[in-house]
C-alpha cells in the first residue's frame, strides 16, 4: 500500500510506469520540487492507515526536515497529491479480505498438515485476500507435486519417498551429510522467528544493496519504481502461495510429520524416525516448523517474485552483490551472490537444509514466483 501510494504520485510528476489507481498530474505534473513532499506524505498516510496503533509523525517530521529545493507552493501541492494518493490506495483496499478470519480444522490423516498443539494455523485466510495485480489468488496455482492426481497417489509414489529421504538426510538437526556451508545457508536465509524481518523484509534489504552497488546515482523516480515492483510482486506472491497452501486439497504435512509418522503413509519406501528434529530452531535451540502447510514454500515463492521483479527493473540477472542479514543465528555473516537468481535459488535451498520443506515445495514455488513476477511487471512497470 505504501509503495503503491508513492508510485502513483511519483508517476504523476514524471512517468515511470502505468498508473495504478490515479493520476495527479493536474496538481503536480512536471513539478520536481513537489517530489519529496509527495513521497513523504503518501508514505506517512498509507502507513498510518495500515497501522493505526502506531504513530509515524516523528518519521514524517524527520523526512520533511531533510534538504528540499522545492518552493513553498511545490511542497504544498506535493503534500496534497501525496495525501490523495494514499487515500486512494487505502480506500481501494477496504474489504480486501485481509481482516477476515478462518477457523482452521486440521484433517488428521496421513499426508495432511496439522499444527502443533496450542499453536494456531497461521494465515489460513490469506489465499482469499484480493490481490493487487493478479486476477485472483489461484491464477498461478501449481498442479499437485510430481504430476499426481491425488494426495494419496503422491504419498504412495517413489517420488514422494525420495523427497522425504532427501530432507531427512539434509535437514535434520543432527545431519552428518549437510555441509557447514549448507548449514550457514539455512540459518542465513531461513529464519522464521517472530520479531525478525524475514522473509519479506530481507528482500528489501537486498534490493537496497543491489541499487547502491549497481545504480549508485539512482533517483527517487528510480527507487519508487524498483520498490513498488518488488513490493507488489511479493504481496501478490504471498496471496498466491497461501492459496496453494490452504485453498486446495493438498494441505501437505511438513517433513517433521512425514518423517515421524512415515509408518502411517502406506509407502513401504519411507521409514519412521520419531526422534528426527529440524535444523530450524528458535533462539533457545528448540526445533520447530512454521505453522502452515508445506506446499508450496513461502520463502521460495516470495524470493522468486522478488527476483523476477528486480531482474525486470535492472534488465539483467547477472549482477553480483554481497548479501547481508540481521539475524540472531548468523550475526555479522555475509554471503556473496553472483547474480539475482542465484540468491533466489540459495534462499529456496535454505528451506530444505533447515528441514522444513521438501525440494518439491521449493521447485514449484520458484516457478510460481517467477511467472507471477512476469505478470505483475507486465501490468505495472
Amino acid at each position: 500500500m505504501m509503495n503503491l501510494a508513492i508510485y502513483d504520485v511519483v508517476n504523476s510528476i514524471r512517468p515511470i510506469g502505468e498508473p495504478y489507481l490515479g493520476e495527479y498530474g493536474d496538481l503536480v505534473g512536471e513539478r520536481d520540487g513537489a517530489l519529496n513532499a509527495a513521497i513523504d506524505h503518501a508514505a506517512h498516510n498509507a502507513l498510518s492507515a495500515a497501522f493505526p496503533r502506531l504513530d509515524f509523525s516523528d518519521d514524517l517530521a524527520t523526512a520533511r526536515a531533510l534538504p528540499d529545493e522545492g518552493s513553498a507552493e511545490d511542497r504544498r501541492l506535493g503534500r496534497e497529491a501525496g495525501e490523495l494518493s494514499a487515500a486512494a490506495i487505502v480506500q481501494d483496499r477496504e474489504g480486501d479480505g485481509s481482516q477476515d478470519t478462518i477457523d482452521y480444522v486440521p484433517v488428521l490423516e496421513p499426508g495432511h498438515w496439522r499444527p502443533a498443539p496450542g499453536v494456531p494455523a497461521a494465515g489460513a485466510h490469506w489465499g482469499g485476500v484480493r490481490p493487487f495485480v493478479l486476477e485472483s489468488g489461484d491464477q498461478f496455482r501449481p498442479d499437485l507435486p510430481g504430476g499426481f492426481d491425488t494426495l494419496e497417489a503422491l504419498l504412495a509414489s517413489d517420488f514422494y519417498a525420495d523427497q522425504v529421504a532427501e530432507v531427512h538426510e539434509l535437514g535434520g538437526a543432527d545431519s552428518t551429510t549437510r555441509t557447514e556451508d549448507q548449514t550457514e545457508i539455512a540459518r542465513f536465509w531461513a529464519n522464521d522467528l517472530d520479531g525478525t524481518y524475514k522473509p519479506v523484509g530481507h528482500q528489501y534489504e537486498l534490493a537496497r544493496i543491489l541499487i547502491e552497488t549497481h545504480q549508485p546515482d539512482a533517483t527517487s523516480y528510480d527507487t519508487a519504481l524498483l520498490f513498488t515492483l518488488q513490493s507488489v510482486a511479493m504481496a501478490d506472491a504471498s496471496i498466491a502461495v497461501w492459496d496453494s497452501k490452504y485453498e486446495t486439497d493438498v494441505d501437505l504435512w511438513r517433513p517433521e510429520h512425514a518423517i515421524a509418522l512415515a509408518d502411517t503413509d502406506g509407502n513401504p519406501l519411507t521409514e519412521a524416525d520419531p526422534d528426527w528434529r529440524t535444523l530450524s530452531a528458535d533462539v533457545e535451540g528448540n526445533s520447530f516448523s512454521p505453522s502452515f502447510p508445506s506446499y508450496v514454500s513461502g520463502h521460495s515463492g516470495i524470493a522468486a517474485a522478488w527476483g523476477g521483479a528486480v531482474i525486470h527493473y535492472f534488465g539483467e540477472d547477472d549482477l553480483p552483490f554481497v548479501a547481508t542479514t540481521e539475524d540472531p543465528n548468523t550475526p555479522g555473516v555475509t554471503r556473496y551472490q553472483p547474480s539475482i537468481s542465484a540468491s533466489v535459488q540459495e534462499k529456496a535451498d535454505s528451506r530444505l537444509y533447515a528441514g522444513v520443506h521438501y525440494s518439491m515445495d521449493n521447485d514449484d514455488a520458484l516457478e510460481l514466483g517467477y511467472a507471477l513476477a512476469d505478470y505483475v511487471t507486465d501490468h505495472l512497470g
